[in-house]
């Protein structure tokens, strides 16, 4: 008897990644810290965003800004956030 080879044709499945849709809050707090003025943490407040500020600066932070921290005494902080 002689040993028959066959061909075994494998199915190649192909992942996608799943693509994110764009929050629009994230959009807000880019808009807020983009400005030249910057944003305060009552800025972002009033834009819908309960977190702390720290948080927020992430999130612009993986959007591909570049993220700032300006403290004078005895004035509100205020971030600033401009194009990497």
């Amino acid at each position: 008897m002689s040993a028959k080879k066959t061909k075994s044709a494998k199915t190649v499945v192909v992942k996608q990644k799943a693509t994110k849709k764009p929050n629009a809050l994230h959009d807000k707090l880019v808009k807020l810290f983009s400005r030249p003025n910057g944003a305060t943490v009552h800025d972002t407040m009033e834009a819908g965003f309960k977190y702390p500020a720290m948080v927020a600066l992430r999130i612009v932070e993986r959007k591909g800004y570049k993220v700032s921290v300006k403290k004078v005494p005895g004035e509100l902080t205020v971030y600033t956030a401009r194009k990497a």
